[in-house]
Parts: C-alpha cells; sequence; structure tokens
C-alpha cells in the first residue's frame, strides 16, 4: 500500500512528497504489476470547499495511471494547527480509514 500524506502548500503537495513521486518513474511498470492500494492524507488551514481540488485531482492520476485502488481519503480542512485538527472529525475518520484497511 502507499499513503500519500501531506500538508496543503499553495493547493498541491508539498516538494517533499513530489520528489518521492517523481522517483516512482524508474519503478512505475513494478508498481502497476503489483495492483497496490492507496490512500491520501491531507491538512490545511484553509476550509473553504474546493481547498483539495488540485491536490484530489493529482492524485486521482496518480492512482489511474499507476493502477493503484483508492482506498479513501482524508482531507482536514480547517486543520492549521493541533488544537485545530484535535477539535475536528479528521483524527476520527483516520482512525477509521485505517482500522478499515487491516
Amino acid at each position: 500500500m502507499i499513503v500519500f500524506a501531506t500538508p496543503l502548500y499553495y493547493y498541491g503537495m508539498s516538494a517533499q512528497l513530489k520528489i518521492v513521486i517523481d522517483r516512482f518513474c524508474a519503478y512505475n511498470s513494478s508498481i502497476t504489476r503489483k495492483h497496490m492500494k492507496s490512500a491520501l492524507l491531507s491538512v490545511a488551514w484553509n476550509s473553504d470547499g474546493w481547498t483539495f481540488d488540485a491536490l484530489e485531482a493529482h492524485y486521482q492520476t496518480l492512482v489511474r495511471y499507476l493502477d493503484l485502488e483508492d482506498c479513501g481519503r482524508i482531507l482536514g480542512k480547517g486543520c492549521g494547527s493541533p488544537t485545530m485538527t484535535r477539535h475536528s472529525d479528521y483524527l476520527e475518520m483516520a482512525y477509521v480509514l485505517g482500522r478499515c484497511l487491516s
């Protein structure tokens, strides 16, 4: 399974995660052959409805291109600090997603 976990930076993934994904290029056939599962975990300060649109589009493209099985997405809007995150439903949602995968 591949879990893409990143804070949202300017409506996209972090540069660190993008570097990892760029390195997949040498392993594309190995990844697609395994028919792996994937999930997306991200948080953002912004809580607008469109906050994660670009990141979701990029993730969906990766899922399609690498023949991954999307097992879920936790997109934490309005989670700009630990306190904001603790007072949201996203921690429980991530826990439930993890339990469904085991």
